[in-house]
């Protein structure tokens, strides 16, 4: 059976050459998550033993660069966003925002850094809702969370920070995002027919393949002579996570007399199961021939708070990686926080 934390495991252990990934952190009911370029998120997360309903409903977000401005939002569950919340931290006068149309309340930006340090430094909190009912929010962890956020962000000890202040400016700019181009999948006068090539089955390591599993071939288009295909062969599956092995499928250009050839695809990073010497799987995989995305994610639980979704960009030779999101504590966060992103260019 499939294990998604065999895929958030092998998503963390990345050789040294690979890409920098940020990391999730969590301290007691807080996590905080920063990506590549020092954009943070920290939230809050049901506190052990309790109602998962309660959690992420009070998140930061702040990107790096200096004096960056930054939003909290409120999001209660669906079903209590019924008009805008409001945040009150230590019985104190409410903070106020707009409701967007997804249920979330944002508050004023102007009040942003005195919220974030009242939820730093406060004992309670609860987020009002329209009806009058109100939601506690624990706020254990609350500080050491947004301290590592100025931390990563290379804020300690400035004016900028929200819990490590000082006197200096805050003047640290964030690494540029890597720069990737993505090439953009053409059509082709004919894809391979699997079932002509039951030997590619077996040389996947697919195993343990779920009766009525249907495969998928999508065009890549064409590149030194040859047309490209890419094949996801369904393989090991779960009750919500399903695998693909991922093949590339070759032929002299327009040659339809020409047998296809199959090869591993090659990845930048490692990616759930596979090594150098086995086919690379994803998990719940889809592709995007018009911007050569190939994106995948892998719930923790059935539920959805935790897991991890990410997305490839298929240069022509490789796929690599253009984000990812990632959440391994299952306390109810809903949506997973991002840990690297690079800004892509489609060719076509």
């Amino acid at each position: 059976m499939f294990s998604p934390f065999l895929l958030l495991a092998a998503a963390t252990a990345a050789p040294a050459e690979a890409p920098a990934e940020g990391k999730v952190m969590i301290f007691k009911d807080w996590y905080v998550a920063c990506d590549n370029i020092w954009s943070c998120e920290a939230g809050s997360l049901s506190d052990d033993g309790s109602d998962v309903f309660t959690a992420q409903v009070v998140r930061i977000r702040r990107e790096g660069g200096p004096d960056a401005p930054f939003r909290i939002g409120l999001r209660p569950q669906e079903e209590q966003a019924k008009g805008a919340a409001r945040l009150v931290i230590d019985g104190g006068k409410p903070f106020a925002g707009t409701l967007d149309g997804e249920g979330d309340t944002w508050l004023d930006e102007a009040q942003s850094m005195a919220v974030a340090r009242g939820l730093a430094n406060g004992k309670s909190a609860q987020v009002v809702l329209s009806d009058g009912s109100a939601i506690p929010i624990s706020l254990a962890g609350s500080s050491a969370a947004l301290r590592y956020l100025d931390a990563i962000q290379q804020r300690a000890g400035t004016m900028g920070a929200i819990v490590a202040t000082g006197a200096k400016p805050d003047s640290a700019r964030p690494p540029a995002p890597p720069q990737l181009t993505a090439r953009a999948a053409t059509s082709l006068i004919e894809l391979p027919d699997l079932k002509a090539y039951p030997r590619v089955i077996a040389d996947s390591g697919c195993e343990y393949r779920m009766e009525g599993a249907e495969d998928r071939v999508e065009p890549l288009g064409q590149r030194n002579g040859k047309d490209m295909a890419l094949v996801l062969i369904a393989c090991d599956s779960g009750a919500y996570n399903f695998g693909s092995a991922v093949m590339i499928a070759e032929r002299p250009m327009e040659d339809p007399n020409a047998k296809w050839t199959f090869r591993k695809a090659k990845f930048e990073t490692p990616i759930g199961w596979g090594d150098e010497e086995q086919v690379a799987q994803v998990v719940n995989a889809s592709f995007d021939p018009a911007t050569g995305t190939l994106s995948e994610f892998a719930k923790g639980r059935g539920i959805g708070d935790c897991g991890t979704a990410s997305s490839y960009a298929w240069d022509g030779e490789q796929f690599r990686l253009a984000e990812r999101h990632l959440m391994d504590d299952c306390r109810g966060a809903w949506d997973w926080p991002r840990v690297w992103i690079a800004e892509v260019s489609v060719v076509r």
